[in-house]
């Protein structure tokens, strides 16, 4: 009976060895099916073999992916905050590509367990190809979201710096400091001052002549925002003492303000001493001027060329205005459509070339009203572009972004300010310093100044400035 007993556990486990290395039966289930659940589900098959790994599988290829798009639908609000953030775009590029390698391991485990099924490679291959095939629209997002991210890197600051440019206490050009119309000083730490340039530079333009100077003044615990166009034809712009502009122009600039970028750009000396935080030179320049001949602080300024600006509005879809008159048209710009001789009146939709050449236009006014138009640009870009629109078109946009746009803001501020232009209920006042108002040619800055105090006042307190247009 012994003899038996000992012959029948000697063939058991014979049997058992022989099954061990001829692996897993059909009682573990088909490779074939378990392949097509580690596409969907990697690690769950995997579980029954070897529960961490199979765990491991499952938290990289379907945790981390759905934790993270629950997460962007969560804050699907700031979605262009997002888009421009280089912790997410690195977030993205680093869940995309571990969630297909997930799968590709998924696979790879089971055709190892199952390593002596009859047409087991054959499997494998067919598995493989539909992971990757199926992958395409990641490995695109995440190959576009490293793309964004070095754009991201080169055209944004990495860290809130301090201003660019402060007044004195005393106040610039003896003008006794910041205060309104009532005489009331003014906190600078309440509003938040960031310089839109718009230059002229792209094809068949020679040099970057800021042509559009716009003050936006926020007062964050509000949210209220006020516009001041700045003339690029005023004269006379003062530097803060003790710079090189000012001892070479001790009774204000001998050019137009628009002019101060290229006569920074084209002086080695001055690219050096304006050298700030691989800040944009001239732009630090051109900021230090502005704030000093307004006494006003200059937190930030962002830099667009107009080549971008044409490219970014077709990247999100354009948008509509709606015109009170006849504008005549200047001709386009190189490598651009053909445009018509004139627009308006009545709504008009805008792309690129059509906007740009619209703010560009002089014939039909003046720089003075061309200046309205360009706010006009701004605040319907800003009103009508979707988050949904702006994200669809990033990726076209990460291709120009690094050759048309400079700014000191961090990727967060630069969200924010477009938030904030695109609110129309936020925008407390627009103002353009514009005759008869004032006379660019013949300025005088303290009045200036408390044109600029009033509006300062205005947004800090809700109250009107009595100058807006």
């Amino acid at each position: 009976m012994s003899t038996q007993t000992s012959e029948t556990r000697a063939l058991g486990g014979l049997d058992g060895l022989e099954k061990r290395l001829q692996g897993p039966q059909i009682d573990d289930g088909s490779p074939g099916a378990q392949m097509a659940l580690s596409v969907v589900l990697p690690g769950v098959p995997t579980f029954r073999r070897t529960p961490p790994l199979g765990l491991l599988l499952a938290v990289v290829g379907i945790v981390l992916p759905v934790l993270g798009v629950a997460w962007a639908y969560a804050n699907r609000d700031d979605l262009i905050g997002l888009a421009l953030d280089p912790n997410f775009l690195t977030g993205v590029v680093a869940v995309g590509l571990a969630a297909v390698v997930a799968r590709l391991l998924a696979v790879a485990e089971i055709a190892h367990a199952f390593r002596r099924t009859p047409g087991i490679g054959g499997r494998t291959v067919v598995a493989t190809v539909v992971v990757l095939a199926l992958s395409t629209p990641v490995l695109w997002v995440a190959f576009r979201a490293n793309e964004a991210r070095g754009a991201v890197a080169n055209v944004f600051a990495s860290s809130d710096g301090e201003p660019l440019f402060t007044p004195s206490p005393d106040g610039a050009g003896g003008s006794g400091g910041s205060g309104g119309a009532d005489g009331d000083p003014i906190d600078p730490d309440a509003i938040t001052n960031i310089l839109l340039l718009g230059g002229d530079a792209g094809p068949g333009r020679w040099g970057l002549r800021t042509d559009t100077m716009i003050l936006v003044s926020v007062h964050e615990a509000s949210g209220r925002v006020t516009l001041v166009s700045i003339p690029r034809n005023l004269t006379s712009l003062q530097f803060p003492p003790g710079t090189p502009l000012a001892d070479s122009f001790p009774n204000g600039f001998n050019d137009l303000a628009n002019a101060v970028f290229p006569h920074v750009s084209t002086r080695p000396e001055l690219m050096e001493f304006y050298e700030r935080d691989n800040l944009q030179p001239e732009a630090v320049a051109l900021a230090g001027a502005l704030g000093y001949s307004l006494d006003v602080k200059i937190d930030d300024y962002a830099l667009v060329n107009m080549q971008g600006f044409t490219e970014v509005i077709d990247a999100v879809g354009g948008f509509t205005i709606e015109l009170g008159a006849r504008v005549p048209l200047p001709p386009s710009l190189p490598g651009e459509r053909p445009l018509p001789d004139a627009i308006g009146p009545g709504l008009v939709e805008m792309d690129g070339a059509l906007a740009i050449a619209y703010a560009r236009s002089r014939e039909a006014d003046s720089d003075y009203e061309r200046m309205g138009r360009q706010r006009q640009l701004l605040a319907a870009l800003g009103s009508q572009v979707s988050a949904g629109d702006a994200i669809s078109g990033f990726g076209s946009v990460t291709g120009v972004l690094d050759d048309s746009m400079r700014t000191s803001l961090s990727s967060g501020e630069f969200s924010t300010l477009l938030d904030r232009l695109g609110d129309n209920n936020a925008i407390h006042e627009s103002v353009g310093l514009t005759p008869p108002l004032i006379t660019p040619g013949s300025p005088d800055y303290e009045f200036i100044r408390s044109v600029i105090d009033s509006v300062q006042q205005a947004v800090l307190t809700g109250g009107a400035s009595g100058y807006a247009g």
